[in-house]
């Protein structure tokens, strides 16, 4: 392949994986707890043809690395339901997966099952922090979440959020939009410098659309510009190729 339009390509499919996290962003930006990303790209040499067969020296193009979220808490959005909660520090709650597997979010938004289990409103139910499900009785009223993560109703102690943190948020997997998964050690916010749970409260996503769309237009017309130099560059090949084939 000509090095040339080779060097047009790779810069147009990093255009449009960088595209493709900027519009996931954007599509999230109303869900809770969500986490913007953005997309890192590394240099990548390559050896240039030189004459009969040598290399002509090093070109560089560009290869994706993947994609970094950014771990700014969202803005902290006030509710009137008791069960929402916003969590401030860089902590997470524990739930249990579809799969049964614990998985970990910072989505405060919660509600209670038709068993009366603590779930998220999307229904994975929160453990507390013994890693079980939190349960109420039928006649369990006047919920209060303390800002240790400790639950009680008017009939006494109802258990405690399990909350944990982790040594690097970067290798958490994303499952869905604010779910995570790991296979480091869940640490306990006790090693936190600063933690706590407000109550009828829940974080946003970080994502600004103001910033976001001005990205996408950005993207946008950068894709443009390649698209089209590496037109440019077609044409030139093309005509080099009729120049050389009148000459006689």
């Amino acid at each position: 392949m000509d090095t040339a339009l080779f060097v047009g390509l790779a810069h147009r499919s990093a255009l449009k994986r960088r595209m493709d996290v900027v519009a996931h962003n954007i599509a999230n930006m109303s869900t809770a707890a969500f986490n913007k990303e953005r997309s890192v790209f590394r240099q990548h040499l390559i050896d240039a043809p030189g004459a009969a067969g040598t290399v002509g020296g090093k070109i560089a193009t560009v290869m994706d690395h993947g994609v970094v979220r950014n771990l700014e808490a969202g803005t902290m959005i006030p509710t009137s339901n008791p069960l929402d909660i916003f969590i401030n520090g860089r902590a997470y709650l524990s739930v249990q997966g579809g799969d049964g597997q614990t998985v970990y979010t910072r989505n405060g938004r919660m509600t209670l099952d038709s068993e009366r289990n603590l779930t998220l409103l999307s229904g994975e139910k929160i453990l507390d922090e013994n890693g079980q499900a939190i349960q109420f009785d039928e006649d369990d009223i006047d919920i209060s979440i303390a800002t240790d993560g400790s639950i009680s109703t008017n009939n006494g102690e109802r258990g405690k959020l399990g909350i944990v943190s982790f040594a690097n948020e970067q290798n958490m997997k994303r499952r869905g939009n604010s779910l995570y998964e790991t296979d480091q050690a869940p640490q306990p916010p006790e090693n936190m410098t600063e933690f706590s749970i407000r109550q009828k409260a829940y974080e946003g996503s970080n994502v600004n659309p103001i910033e976001s769309m001005v990205e996408m237009i950005d993207v946008m017309r950068a894709y443009e510009r390649a698209s089209k130099q590496s037109g440019g560059i077609e044409e030139m090949r093309k005509d080099s190729l009729n120049r050389l084939a009148q000459v006689k």
